[in-house]
């Protein structure tokens, strides 16, 4: 079984279907802006509770919760109490880029 650490290179073996991942640690009053990505994102949350908007619906989420986002929807997230979430990437598709892409750049951060 291999394993990846988050702060080295994600070389996932070609059977994962995660392709990236990281934690956030989020204080009450960050926002998080509308985004979208090009591969399906899923996010779990361990502790706290926000206001997260997805595919144009919104939902209160807290510790336990996941939000599954498919690729090229746009999302957002208000977190209301600290929170500490780990979100996965799905597979990347060839020619698919990391990180937050927006509508009106169309490039990512």
């Amino acid at each position: 079984m291999p394993v990846i650490r988050q702060h080295e290179p994600q070389n996932a073996p070609p059977w994962s279907e995660i392709s990236h991942y990281g934690v956030n640690r989020l204080k009450a009053g960050d926002t998080v802006e509308l985004h979208y990505h090009s591969c399906n994102e899923y996010w779990i949350i361990v502790s706290g509770r926000g206001t997260c908007t997805t595919e144009g619906d919104t939902y209160e989420i807290g510790a336990g919760d996941m939000v599954l986002t498919k690729a090229g929807d746009e999302h957002s997230l208000l977190v209301t109490e600290d929170m500490v979430a780990v979100y996965c990437y799905g597979i990347m598709p060839e020619g698919g880029l990391h990180g937050h892409l927006h509508r009106e750049r169309g490039i990512g951060e």
